[in-house]
Order: structure tokens, then C-alpha cells, then sequence
């Protein structure tokens, strides 16, 4: 018998298990109330609708079973083989819904696509594991292969894959299994059909919190290897390390102290640069500048290269203001950039002398987000920026508000001019285009924001003149809490950065995606108390994350009856 004959043995086994928990789990996974509404929703009756009666009162919204996003998949895989992975299936594109993250529980069910892919990815793991000494050596902790060998190897390569330890009935289970391949084909297949199935299992494929204990009739204590995995996937999107393990392990994930010190070493490694990044790029839609196309004869140096440039170079931005102590303010504010030749060519600076290099560019054009390529060209037409498109980005994505939809029959079309008008800027065909009042109701407020971006045209370069005539980049920001008139992008983003509406909405966004869910009015109290720490501190940034997982909500889940 080849060792691939227990193929279906090893799918009975993995999908046995899956099948018998998403059972029990129906109407849990996936949701079972549609999507909800994302992190905005203020004026359309979201959680700033609710009042905290009691600011002290610790309560815990829903805690939704969550699918391992398809980076938080790959994460954990690279994690548990120590960096050393084949090649991979691709997985079939997270889902996401409108205003929401990819790591939304509504929208990670499973699929048959998946399922297979899963399981190709899972197989092919496990025969690398036996056939690269790296990877090897770090899933298996001992040299012999006899069953005393074959017993720590379940074990340890379990309870990382698991994120916890193996109860006594899985450990026995799992290592009867393995035995049975051991003693019918060999030590090495055992090792490649225990790995391959593991992979499959719910317990690796999904964040599970089904253990713990009753603080109350409507709460329960995360057992603490699950707060350790709730740490490590909000500030690593992988799997805990040894370290975390360890602490989980001696009962020392028990108080807000201990997150700390826990989330602060987290901070600090690499890995929390690229979940930031993530964040970042799913908040601030910064792959829409990968589709922009934009019309050759006017702007040549726009193709593929570009793109990528601008959203790396706004990555390394946010990523460079987050880690340095950077604030809220100063995502919107500071000049600094890191670019390479293309990214130097649409600023207009000298290009520099080594790919990403740190530079300061003009402080009378060009700071923070919304002046750099990625948000303009992302938010921008063929020819020519939309005041629209950048107006409706700061209201839902730094304000938090869920717009009303635009009547079925609007003209969404780039507005041309009459040849017999004369020269037009860009300004002036929009304000012709939204002059009905059916329109001015919401394009007031819009372009009040849109139109002080005009002086970027529609890959972001700075202009001062429009179809030969001056740029008309006033506006008036309405809804920000220190409204206020402003010339230019400049002025528009120092009153962004300094504006409460928006610190408290970049909590939001960071609430939404640390619970993989839309706000819901139980998380009133929570979330006003993370906005006000938010503020007290100055809006800094990781603090603001330090703030999110010391809360004793963090460590608590809402009871689901059965």
C-alpha cells in the first residue's frame, strides 16, 4: 500500500471533525443576519445612537466565529513551518463588504472552491514537511521515529496548530492516526498525513472561542490561550509564537498589565508592521489605484509600475508615522515621504538615489495621506480628479458616515464641456453637473470636501492651473466638529487631523477590525471608553492599539445560548 493510499482516510478524519462542529455551530459561522453596515452609520442610526448609561459597566458585544482571512492564512502557515513554505493554491479572494474588512466574520463563510483548495494547500504542506530539513526540523521536535517520537510530534505540532493544547481525547485521537500510518507505511508519511490533515480541521482554519468560563449569565472569560490568539491575529494576523504560548501556558494573559507587556513586544516586531500596513490598505481602499487607468496621451508615465509605486509609497508612510510615535494629526499633516524614481517624478522632486528613500516634500502642496498619489489617483477619473470621489472617501472613511445612495438615474459619467462654453475647469463642470437642487442636498457637503482637492489632477500631480485657468481649491468642512473654510488640501487636512469626528472614527475603523465585526449598540460603553483614551493620549497611534486590547472586554465574550 503507497502512502497515498490513505488519502481518505486522512479526508475522513479532517473533515469528520469540520463537518461535526459546523453542525454545531449553524447560524453562527458566516452570520446568520446578512452583513452588517461596516464601521460608520452614525447618521444612519449605528452605535453613537445608543447612550453609555454607565461608563464603568463592562459589556461584550457578539463574538462571531471567524474563518482565517486568506493573508492570516498564509501568515500562519509560513509561522508554523518557521518561514520555510511551497507554493501554494491561490485561495479564492476574500470577500468584502462595503465600508467593512476582509477579516468580517459575515462574509468568511466556507465555500466548495475553498474546501478543495484547502486541502491541496494542506497536502502539499505536509509532503513538504518531509522533504525540506527546515521546515522539518521545526515541526518535528525529535530525530528518532518510533511512536515515542511520533507522540511528541502530535503534540507539539497540535498545539500550534491549534493555538492551544491538545485536549487528552484529541491527543489520543490524533496520535492513533498517526500510528496507524506509521506502523502501515512509515514514520514520514505518518508525519505528512497528520500535518495535511490538521490543516483541514476547524481548529486551524477557524479563530474558535468556544472554551472558557461563565463570569456571568451573559459573559464568559476567554480561556487564555484564546486571548492569546485574539492578540496575536489582531497585532501579527498569525499565530501566537512561543513566547505568547508560554504566557498563555503559566496563566499570565490574565490582566490588563500583562496584555500590555505582552502587546508592546508584539509592537515591536516586523510583523506587526505588516498587519498595520493591511489595516491601512483595506481602511483607506489603497488597492483602488491598482485598477486606475489613466488616458496614455495625457499622462504617459501612468502604467502598472506606477500604480504599485503609489500604493507602496503611501504604505511606507503610514507605516514610518505609526511606528515613530505618529498621531492621528500627523497622518494628516506631516510631508514625509518615501519614494522611488516614478513616485519622485509625479511630486516633482529630484529623483532619489536609492528606491525609497526618505524625502520632505513641499509643505505649500503636499502633507499627509490625501495629497500623496495612492488617494488621488485611486479617487480620480481618466483625465481628470473627481471632487465626488475624494469628497464621499473623507465622509465614509475618515468620518464614518454612511451616505444615502444616489438616485437610480444620476449621471455618473466624467462631465465634458460645451465647445461653445469656452474653457472650463474641472470645478466648473461639476458644480454645473450637481447645480439641481436635487442634487445639492448631498453635494454641498461632498464637494465642500471634494473640491479642495483640485489642485491634483487625476494621477495626483500638483496644479495650479486648470485648462489654462486658476484652480478653485476652497471649500468648507462641514461635519468634522471644528468646521471651518480652508483653502486648498493643506489647510483641509490640518482641520482633518485636528478634528474629534475623525480621531474618533479611526478608533472605529481599528474597533471594527480587532472584533471582525460591524458595531452593535452592546459596544456603546467599550468604544466611548477606547475614544476618550484615544484622545487623552494625544491620538498616538499604538497607543490607541495598546488601549483596545487592555480593556477587560478583550479578554471576555458574549455567552451564545445554545
Amino acid at each position: 500500500m503507497g502512502r497515498w493510499g490513505t488519502l481518505n482516510t486522512c479526508r475522513q478524519l479532517a473533515f469528520a471533525g469540520a463537518l461535526t462542529l459546523l453542525a454545531a455551530c449553524d447560524g453562527i459561522i458566516g452570520g446568520s443576519e446578512g452583513p452588517g453596515e461596516g464601521p460608520g452609520g452614525d447618521r444612519a442610526g449605528g452605535a453613537a445612537a445608543f447612550v453609555c448609561a454607565n461608563a464603568d459597566a463592562i459589556i461584550v458585544g457578539s463574538a462571531p466565529v471567524r474563518r482565517l482571512t486568506n493573508s492570516e492564512y498564509d501568515n500562519t502557515v509560513r509561522d508554523l513551518l518557521g518561514g520555510d513554505v511551497p507554493a501554494l493554491p491561490e485561495q479564492p479572494s476574500d470577500a468584502v463588504l462595503e465600508g467593512s474588512f476582509e477579516n468580517d466574520a459575515s462574509s468568511l463563510g466556507p465555500s466548495d472552491v475553498r474546501i478543495a483548495r484547502y486541502e491541496t494547500a494542506a497536502m502539499a504542506v505536509g509532503e513538504h514537511v518531509v522533504n525540506n530539513a527546515t521546515a522539518r526540523d521545526h515541526v518535528v521536535p525529535c530525530a528518532t521515529s518510533d511512536a515515542d517520537c511520533g507522540w511528541q510530534f502530535v503534540e507539539s505540532f497540535g498545539k500550534r496548530a491549534f493555538r492551544r493544547p491538545l485536549t487528552d481525547e484529541e491527543l489520543d485521537r490524533w496520535f492513533g492516526f498517526f500510528e496507524s500510518q506509521r506502523t502501515s507505511i512509515d514514520f514520514d508519511a505518518a508525519v505528512q498525513l497528520t500535518v495535511a490533515a490538521m490543516l483541514q480541521t476547524p481548529q486551524f482554519l477557524y479563530r474558535l472561542e468556544s472554551e472558557g468560563s461563565d463570569v456571568n449569565s451573559d459573559q464568559v472569560e476567554l480561556t487564555q490561550h484564546e486571548v492569546a490568539s485574539r492578540l496575536s491575529y489582531f497585532l501579527w494576523e498569525t499565530m501566537p509564537d512561543a513566547e505568547l504560548l508560554a504566557a498563555a501556558e503559566a496563566g499570565e494573559l490574565t490582566n490588563a498589565e500583562q496584555l500590555e507587556t505582552q502587546a508592546r513586544r508584539l509592537l515591536g516586531d516586523d510583523r506587526a508592521r505588516n498587519a498595520v500596513r493591511n489595516f491601512h490598505r483595506q481602511w483607506l481602499y489603497l488597492d483602488r489605484v491598482l485598477d486606475e487607468d489613466k488616458v496614455p496621451e495625457l499622462f504617459p508615465m501612468w502604467g502598472s509600475q506606477a500604480r504599485e509605486s503609489a500604493k507602496e509609497e503611501t504604505l511606507r508612510f503610514i507605516e514610518g508615522t505609526f511606528f515613530d510615535g505618529g498621531t492621528v494629526e500627523d497622518l494628516f499633516t506631516s510631508n514625509v515621504a518615501y519614494v522611488d524614481a516614478l513616485m519622485a517624478q509625479l511630486y516633482d522632486i529630484p529623483a532619489p538615489s536609492a528606491p525609497w528613500s526618505q524625502v520632505e516634500l513641499d509643505p505649500a502642496e503636499r502633507g499627509g495621506l490625501l495629497s500623496r498619489v495612492a488617494f488621488l489617483a485611486g479617487n480620480a477619473h481618466e483625465a481628470n480628479g473627481s471632487p465626488p470621489l475624494r469628497g464621499v472617501f473623507v465622509m465614509e472613511r475618515l468620518l464614518c458616515e454612511t451616505r444615502p445612495s444616489p438616485p437610480a438615474n444620476v449621471d455618473t459619467s466624467t462631465p465634458t464641456a460645451d465647445p461653445d462654453q469656452g474653457p472650463m475647469t474641472n470645478r466648473d463642470l461639476f458644480e454645473e453637473r450637481v447645480a439641481p437642487s436635487t442634487c445639492q442636498g448631498c453635494h454641498v457637503r461632498i464637494d465642500g470636501f471634494g473640491y479642495g482637492f483640485e489642485n491634483y489632477d487625476a494621477v495626483g500631480m500638483f496644479r495650479q492651473e486648470d485648462n489654462g485657468l486658476p484652480v478653485d481649491a476652497s471649500g468648507f468642512a462641514d461635519g468634522i466638529g471644528n468646521d471651518a473654510g480652508y483653502e486648498g488640501a493643506v489647510e483641509l487636512q490640518t482641520l482633518l487631523g485636528q478634528s474629534d469626528v475623525v480621531r474618533d472614527c479611526v478608533a472605529k475603523q481599528w474597533f471594527t477590525y480587532v472584533n471582525g465585526r460591524s458595531i452593535e449598540p452592546a459596544d456603546t460603553c467599550q468604544l466611548e471608553a477606547i475614544q476618550t483614551a484615544f484622545a487623552d493620549n494625544g491620538g498616538d497611534l499604538v497607543e490607541l492599539l495598546v488601549s483596545i486590547v487592555t480593556r477587560p472586554e478583550f479578554r471576555l465574550r458574549s455567552k451564545v445560548e445554545d
